[in-house]
C-alpha cells in the first residue's frame, strides 16, 4: 500500500488546484480582454503585449471551448508576429489555429491559417513542407470556395515552383487558379479580392521575367499597382509588396533609379504597418539596385543588415540570395576571396534548401570570382554545372551570362581559337535578348578576340552602351581595354585615367593594385 501524502502535501496540491481553477475560471475573460485590446490597435501599441497574449494562447490553447475566442485573438493578431520577425512561434500558432477551425467545421478558416504558415515555411526556405501546407490549403479553399486563401496558397505553390525553375509548370498553374477563381462567388471584400487578384499577377511577372520575357513581365508589372490604385481600403503593407516586386523588374529591364524609387517606396509603406523587418528586405533590393550602379559601398552596408536581419528570424529563403549578391559584392570591389567565401555558402544552403534557381546563380559566381584568381581548373565543374542547368531550364539570360565563363575558362586553359567561336556565339545570343547588359558584357568578353580596329570599334560601342545605362564597372572596363590598344601616348593615358578615376567612385580600388597605362587591370563581367 501506498503510504498517505503528508499533510503539508496535501495543503499544497489543494492550494495548486484551486489556483488552476481559479486561473480556468479567469481565462475567458482575459481572452476577451486580449481581443479588445489588440483590435483595431497601432502595431506599436500592440507589440509590448505580444508575449503576454501568447502566454495566454498558450494557456487556454487546450479548451476546447475556447477555440471561438482563441481564433478571434489569433485573427487580431495576425499578420503582425510575422512582421515582428516572430516567425518561428507564430508558424506553430498558426498550424494550431488551422486545428482549432478544422475542429469548429470552417474550413475557409482552416484553409488562411494554413495558407499563412505555407508562405512562413517558403520563407524560411522549407519548400516541400509549404508546398505540401500551400496544397492542403488550396484543396480546402476549394471545397469552401474561398477566394482569399486560395490565392494565398496557389501563390505560395508557384513560387516553390519558381524557386525549382520549373517556370511553364508554374505559369498553367497560375492559369489554373485564374480559371479556379472566376467560377467562385463575388464574395471578398474589394481590397481582399483586389489583392488576391494581384497576388497572382505578381507571380506572372516573375515568371515572365525569369523566361526572358522582360517586355511583357514589364507590362504586367505597371498595370496592377494602376489597378490597385483606385480600390479602397488596400493594406500599405500590401501596397508596399507590389512596389518591391515591379522593382525587381524594372531592375532586371536595367530601369535603375525607378527600380529605386519603388524599393524606397516600399521600405517607407513597410515601416508605415509596423514591419522593420521588410523594410530592412527591401532596403537589401535597394542594395541590389545599387549593385548594378557598381555603388558598391551602399550596396554592402544595405546587403550586410538583411543578412543580419534574415539569420535573426531563420529567413533562408531570403538569406540564400543576400549571400549571393554579397558575394558579387566583393567582386566588383575587387575583394575576390571574400567573393569566394560567400559564393561557398550560398551554394552550400541553396543546395540544402533544394533551391536550383540560387543554386545556378551561385555556381556561376563562384566560378567568376575563381577565374579571377587565376584558379580556372577549379571553376570548370561550376561553369558546366550551371549552363547545363540554365539550358535544361530555359533560362537564356543565365546561359549566356555563364557562357562568359566559359569563354574565359577557355581562354585561360590556351584554347583560344575555341574561345573565340564561343565567345562570336554568345555576343550574337545575347543581340536576340531584350537585355541591354547583356549586350555589353558579351561584348567586353568578344572584344580580346577582334582585329585591334574591329575590337576599337566594339570596345567604343560599348563603352557608349555602360555609359546610357548607367554600369560604371562595364564604363570602366572597356575604357581600361581601350588603353590596353591605343598606340598614341596621350590617349591610352587618357583612357586609363577615365577608368582609374572610374573605379575610384566604385570603392573597387583593390583592382588597381600593382597596374599601370602599359599593364591595366581587368574587369569582371557582371550582371
Amino acid at each position: 500500500m501506498n503510504a498517505a501524502p503528508e499533510p503539508g502535501a496535501r495543503a499544497w496540491d489543494n492550494e495548486a488546484q484551486r489556483w488552476r481553477r481559479f486561473y480556468a475560471d479567469r481565462l475567458p475573460g482575459q481572452l476577451r480582454l486580449a481581443v479588445d485590446l489588440v483590435s483595431d490597435r497601432p502595431a506599436a501599441e500592440v507589440r509590448p503585449h505580444f508575449d503576454s497574449c501568447l502566454a495566454l494562447l498558450n494557456a487556454a490553447g487546450q479548451r476546447a471551448e475556447l477555440r471561438l475566442l482563441w481564433l478571434a485573438l489569433v485573427d487580431c493578431l495576425h499578420p503582425l508576429p510575422v512582421r515582428w520577425g516572430e516567425w518561428s512561434v507564430w508558424l506553430a500558432t498558426l498550424r494550431r489555429a488551422a486545428d482549432h477551425a478544422a475542429a469548429l467545421g470552417r474550413p475557409a478558416q482552416q484553409a488562411e491559417y494554413l495558407a499563412h504558415a505555407a508562405g512562413l515555411l517558403l520563407n524560411t526556405g522549407r519548400l516541400e513542407p509549404a508546398r505540401d501546407t500551400a496544397g492542403e490549403a488550396l484543396r480546402l479553399a476549394r471545397q469552401s470556395e474561398a477566394a482569399w486563401p486560395l490565392c494565398l496558397a496557389g501563390s505560395t505553390v508557384a513560387a516553390t515552383l519558381r524557386a525549382r525553375a520549373r517556370y511553364g509548370e508554374a505559369q498553367t498553374f497560375v492559369d489554373e487558379l485564374r480559371a479556379d477563381l472566376a467560377r467562385l462567388p463575388a464574395a471578398e471584400p474589394p481590397a481582399r479580392a483586389a489583392m488576391g487578384t494581384a497576388r497572382l499577377d505578381l507571380e506572372t511577372m516573375d515568371i515572365l521575367r525569369h523566361s526572358a520575357q522582360p517586355e511583357s513581365a514589364l507590362a504586367v508589372s505597371e498595370t496592377v499597382i494602376d489597378r490597385l490604385a483606385g480600390v479602397p481600403g488596400i493594406d500599405p503593407h500590401d501596397l508596399a509588396t507590389i512596389y518591391m516586386r515591379r522593382a525587381t523588374i524594372r531592375w532586371a529591364f536595367d530601369r535603375y533609379p525607378p527600380a529605386a524609387d519603388d524599393l524606397r517606396r516600399a521600405a517607407e509603406l513597410y515601416r508605415q504597418a509596423g514591419d522593420e523587418l521588410q523594410a530592412t528586405f527591401a532596403e537589401a533590393n535597394l542594395g541590389t539596385v545599387y549593385l548594378s550602379m557598381s555603388r558598391y559601398g551602399e550596396a554592402e552596408a544595405l546587403k550586410l543588415a538583411a543578412i543580419r536581419a534574415a539569420e535573426e528570424v531563420n529567413a533562408r529563403h531570403v538569406l540564400v540570395s543576400e549571400l549571393g549578391d554579397l558575394g558579387v559584392i566583393y567582386l566588383g570591389m575587387g575583394r575576390v576571396e571574400l567573393s569566394v567565401e560567400y559564393s561557398n555558402r550560398m551554394v552550400k544552403l541553396a543546395t540544402e534548401l533544394g533551391n536550383d534557381a540560387e543554386l545556378c546563380r551561385g555556381r556561376g559566381n563562384r566560378a567568376l570570382a575563381l577565374l579571377a584568381l587565376g584558379r580556372a581548373a577549379e571553376a570548370r565543374p561550376d561553369i558546366e554545372s550551371s549552363l547545363s542547368r540554365y539550358r535544361a531550364q530555359g533560362r537564356k539570360e543565365g546561359e549566356i551570362v555563364t557562357t562568359i565563363d566559359m569563354v574565359l575558362y577557355l581562354a585561360a586553359m590556351g584554347d583560344e581559337a575555341g574561345a573565340a567561336r564561343l565567345a562570336w556565339e554568345n555576343h550574337a545570343a545575347a543581340l536576340q535578348e531584350d537585355f541591354p547588359k547583356l549586350h555589353i558584357v558579351t561584348g567586353r568578353c568578344l572584344a580580346p578576340f577582334l582585329p585591334p580596329a574591329e575590337r576599337r570599334e566594339l570596345l567604343t560601342e560599348m563603352w557608349a552602351a555602360a555609359r546610357a545605362t548607367g554600369r560604371p564597372m562595364d564604363e570602366a572596363g572597356c575604357l581600361f581595354a581601350l588603353a590596353a590598344i591605343d598606340a598614341d601616348p596621350a590617349e591610352r593615358a587618357a583612357h586609363y585615367r577615365a577608368g582609374v578615376e572610374l573605379v575610384q567612385q566604385m570603392g573597387a580600388t583593390a583592382w588597381l593594385v600593382g597596374r599601370s597605362p602599359a599593364n591595366p587591370p581587368w574587369l569582371p563581367m557582371m550582371i
